[in-house]
């Protein structure tokens, strides 16, 4: 016993004098210890995929896509090798454009990677006390580099292969394959240290961190709109000078240099190789720094903002029983919510769901998608100077839908480890679904009257027909966000769903998404139906053709279906209230 005691003090005082291993010494990381970061992470990454429905569809949707692209890429390529192989050198400025697009797409995906949640750390008081920092933010740089590996290598190699295939030589491959991985390490490593960068400015920034939610919608909808609008190849030709200017030209050499009869420079083609190899090294000198820059700080934010919800009260979410609102949202939020209703509980909820909105707008990432089938018809109209004739009704149904997604539609499910605070609040449930509806309907159904009155207007209808639009389209949203919060109280959901690395949103589950969806089209359409008589005659065009058994259908009996539909619905709305606020008033957690 007493050898052991004695023992001990050695055994420590050996290791205080043992020098430093030589992983934690000088600037930059230990490969080994690197390598098993991003190996660590490749797997967590692969998991949260795999175990998520929503993420295998959409992976699945984008493989299909490729795959359909994939054999046109291989087909342009090959005629573009034999007409270099025939000594026509005009491709050349073609696939040197590609591959300098390619460079700045991954650049771009380097800088959200690190501004984004592929640029923080999994319980980092830890990980950055058992390792260095330079350790891990090596590790992650490496892990973003291999995750993008298949995004560039796949349709870059189908792509030479087919120069290959029309060559009638395996040269261009050798080309392809050094241009590829030049363009990932490149791009990967400026890239990724400016995301990191960016993500400790906005960090230390007040100002900044207070805007991050509005930045990063304008990031995604630009996203989108260039996408999905048709706009990529404008913003290519936009910056046409920059890619086939040097240094990025000096790429598309590298990617020649072995293809017969592309006339690539070699002297271009050994400065990128030259500027790769210098790239690597300061890359990861600048994430170590960048990643420092950003983990070891603490986040700004507004003094004037009020706590979380779920910290600072013990009233729960709802504020409702310390009678403020103060703990729920800024005081000017309550104070503008308190014009329009009563009850502090109802104030407390809706301010709740409000300042969470904002805090947490990936949330509201399911309510958008629907804007990408949107994306057609304002560029058309942009286009054309004209505006379809449904695009009022769009408006409106879309509002609708969106309102109820956005929260009522899974009302107990958003609360998260708020929910208990909730329910054992003072707020009774017609407080909560009363604030729900409220935080909803107050933001949107003015944007969907505006919307679907200057559409209307737009597409030609007079000024009375489109203050109709306007008007109906407030009652439709408020009545389907009601709808929304029944269906969302009898069919919750609680599990969420890995949006990013590090964050996860819950949506409202199938059953409920589907039912509401069927519930606010058939609205949409009964009104549209009975008020304009194109659209029912296009309703009818569409249906009539398509009703199995051999049924037939008049316009005259398709409006007498709507008239059914509508007056169902709307002795739907009351019975759908009383059915939430019981639903909520009686639930209980296991």
């Amino acid at each position: 016993m007493s050898r052991t005691n004695e023992s001990r003090p050695e055994r420590g005082a050996a290791t205080r004098d043992r020098p430093a291993s030589p992983g934690r010494r000088g600037r930059f990381p230990s490969p080994a210890v690197s390598a098993t970061v991003a190996r660590v992470e490749l797997r967590r990454m692969v998991r949260r995929v795999r175990a998520q429905d929503v993420w295998l569809a959409m992976v699945a949707l984008g493989a299909l896509a490729i795959l359909a692209v994939l054999p046109i890429a291989f087909d342009a390529a090959s005629d573009w090798g034999a007409t270099l192989a025939s000594g026509d050198a005009a491709p050349a400025a073609t696939v040197s454009l590609l591959v300098a697009t390619g460079w700045v797409f991954v650049l771009a995906m380097g800088v959200v990677a690190g501004v984004g949640s592929y640029g923080e750390i999994d319980e980092p008081a830890g990980m950055l006390t058992i390792r260095p920092p330079k350790d891990v933010a090596g590790g992650l740089l490496l892990m973003n580099a291999v995750a993008y590996v298949p995004y560039v290598a796949v349709p870059f190699g189908v792509g030479f292969a087919g120069l290959a295939a029309g060559a009638g030589t395996p040269l261009p491959l050798a080309g392809g394959f050094a241009a590829t991985a030049a363009l990932l390490v490149s791009a990967m490593a400026i890239g990724y240290p400016a995301g990191l960068a960016l993500k400790g400015a906005v960090r230390r920034s007040k100002w900044l961190s207070r805007l991050k939610p509005v930045l990063g919608a304008v990031v995604a909808v630009a996203y989108f709109w260039v996408m999905f609008a048709g706009h990529l190849p404008a913003l290519i030709d936009a910056l046409s000078p920059v890619l086939r200017g040097p240094p990025l030209a000096w790429l598309g050499d590298l990617a020649l240099a072995t293809t017969p009869g592309a006339g690539a420079s070699t002297l271009g083609a050994a400065a990128a190789l030259g500027l790769t190899v210098a790239a690597a090294p300061v890359g990861v000198l600048a994430t170590v720094r960048a990643a420092e820059f950003a983990w070891f700080t603490d986040e700004q934010r507004d003094t004037d903002a009020e706590s979380e919800p779920d910290e600072g009260s013990t009233a729960g979410p709802s504020g409702a029983a310390s009678g403020t609102v103060t703990p729920t949202g800024s005081t000017r939020l309550g104070d503008a919510l308190g014009l329009v209703c009563r009850r502090q509980g109802t104030v407390g909820v809706a301010a709740t769901t409000l300042v969470r909105a904002y805090r947490a707008p990936l949330q509201l990432l399911f309510a958008a998608v629907p804007l990408l089938f949107a994306l057609p018809m304002v560029e058309g109209a942009l286009a054309t100077g004209t505006v379809p004739s449904y695009a009022p009704w769009f408006a409106m149904l879309y509002g609708a839908w969106a309102a109820g997604v956005a929260a009522p539609l899974n009302l107990l499910g958003n609360q998260g480890a708020a929910l208990p605070g909730l329910l054992t609040s003072r707020a009774s449930g017609r407080e909560v679904v009363h604030g729900t509806v409220l935080a909803v309907v107050a933001p949107a159904a003015p944007v969907a009257a505006v919307l679907s009155g200057a559409a209307a207007r737009a597409s030609g209808r007079s000024t009375p027909e489109a203050v109709g639009f306007a008007a109906l389209a407030l009652v439709v949203v408020a009545g389907g966000a009601v709808v929304a919060a029944a269906v969302g109280a009898r069919f919750p959901r609680f599990d969420g769903v890995d949006v990013t690395a590090d964050r996860t949103a819950t949506p409202p589950s199938k059953a409920a998404f589907s039912l509401y969806s069927i519930l606010a089209a058939l609205g949409v359409s009964a009104a549209g139906v009975l008020t304009d008589e194109l659209y029912g005659l296009v309703i009818h065009s569409l249906l009539a053709p398509r009703l199995p058994f051999g049924l037939s259908l008049s316009v005259a009996g398709l409006e007498r279906v709507a008239l059914g539909v509508a007056v169902a619905l709307v002795a739907a709305v009351p019975a759908a209230y009383v059915l939430a606020v019981r639903r909520v008033s009686d639930y209980h957690i296991e």
